[in-house]
C-alpha cells in the first residue's frame, strides 16, 4: 500500500507540474512572433517547461534529492555504452523500418471506422505542425530545426519520460523491466499517433533499456536526439533531391517475407545476448544517491 501511495504522488506531482509548464508554453503563443520563430519558441518552451523543469522539480518535491544526482546526469556518459547504442541502433533501423510499414498500413475494423478516421485526423495534424519546419531547403532553418526539435526534444523527453518517470518507478520498487516497459507505452501514447504507436514504443523501450544498462541519462538522450536529428537531415537531403523519396523505406519488404527485418532483429538479439552474458550490459542500481535518513527508512518500511 505504501509502494502504491509513493507512485501515485510522485506521478500525481509530476503529472501537475507538466501541465502547468503546458500552460505556460501555450501562452507563448501570445508573443509577438510569427512563423517559424514562434514553432521554435513553443518546441523549446515545451520541453524546457513541461519536461526539463517538472523532472527536476519532482525529485526535489517529492524525494528531497539533488535531481541531477538523482537521474545520473552529472557524469558524462560512457563512451563503450554510447558505441553499443549507436551498434543496436543502426543494425536494428531495418527492423525498426518494417515496423513502421506494419503500423501505417494497420486496418481497422469496420466497426472502428470511427475511431481510424479519428486516429488519422491527428496524424495528418502533427504532420502539418511540423511540415513547414522540416519542408524548408535552407541552411538556418534546418539547423534550428536540428538544435530545438533533434537535440532539445531529445533531452527533455528522456529527461521527463525516463529520468522522472521510469526511474521514480523503480524507486518505487517497480520492476525495472516492467517500469521500462510501462513508460515506453506512455512514452507512445502521449504523442497521441496511434498509427506509430508501435515502432515509437519500441524505440521507447530501446532508450529505457540504454539507461538501465548504463545508469547515465545522457546515453539515451544522446541516442534520441540522434534519432530525431536524422529524421530531420534525411529529410532535407530529399527536399534538396540528394535522397530518394522512399529513403525511409530502407529494409522495409510490403510483401511476402521480410527477409531484412528478420535479419536485423536476430542481429540485435544476438548483439544483446552477447554482451549481456558476456557482463557489458547488465542493469545499474538507479537508486537516487544521498538520500535522506528519514526517506531510507520510508523506502525500507515500504519493502
Amino acid at each position: 500500500m505504501k509502494r502504491f501511495i509513493d507512485i501515485c504522488q510522485f506521478v500525481l506531482v509530476l503529472l501537475g507540474l507538466a501541465l502547468c509548464g503546458l500552460f505556460v508554453t501555450a501562452s507563448l503563443g501570445f508573443l509577438p512572433i510569427k512563423g517559424n520563430a514562434l514553432q521554435w519558441t513553443i518546441f523549446a518552451g515545451q520541453n524546457i517547461l513541461a519536461f526539463i523543469i517538472p523532472s527536476m522539480l519532482m525529485w526535489k518535491i517529492c524525494f528531497g534529492v539533488a535531481p541531477l544526482k538523482a537521474i545520473e546526469a552529472e557524469k558524462c556518459p560512457p563512451i563503450r555504452m554510447i558505441g553499443i547504442a549507436l551498434l543496436i541502433y543502426f543494425v536494428g533501423m531495418p527492423a525498426l523500418n518494417q515496423t513502421v510499414y506494419w503500423n501505417q498500413e494497420m486496418q481497422l475494423p469496420e466497426f472502428l471506422s470511427s475511431f481510424d478516421e479519428w486516429c488519422r485526423n491527428l496524424e495528418k495534424l502533427a504532420e502539418e505542425q511540423t511540415s513547414g519546419l522540416l519542408n524548408s531547403t535552407a541552411l538556418f532553418p534546418t539547423a534550428m530545426n536540428l538544435l530545438v526539435i533533434g537535440v532539445l526534444t531529445g533531452i527533455g523527453e528522456e529527461f521527463f519520460f525516463r529520468g522522472a518517470l521510469q526511474r521514480g518507478l523503480v524507486w518505487c520498487k517497480v520492476n525495472p523491466h516492467i517500469a521500462i516497459w510501462v513508460t515506453a507505452f506512455i512514452f507512445s501514447a502521449v504523442h497521441f499517433q496511434f498509427f506509430g504507436f508501435v515502432p515509437r514504443m519500441l524505440l521507447g523501450a530501446f532508450f529505457g533499456y540504454l539507461y538501465w544498462w548504463s545508469g547515465n541519462i545522457w546515453v539515451n538522450a544522446f541516442t534520441h536526439a540522434l534519432n530525431n536529428s536524422l529524421v530531420i537531415i534525411s529529410t532535407w537531403c530529399v527536399n534538396r533531391g540528394m535522397l530518394s523519396e522512399e529513403f525511409d523505406m530502407m529494409g522495409v519488404s510490403d510483401s511476402g517475407i521480410p527477409t531484412c527485418a528478420l535479419i536485423s532483429m536476430l542481429a540485435v538479439a544476438g548483439i544483446i545476448c552477447i554482451l549481456s552474458h558476456r557482463g557489458v550490459l547488465k542493469g545499474q542500481d538507479i537508486l537516487p544517491p544521498e538520500l535522506p535518513s528519514n526517506t531510507i527508512e520510508n523506502a525500507t518500511e515500504s519493502k
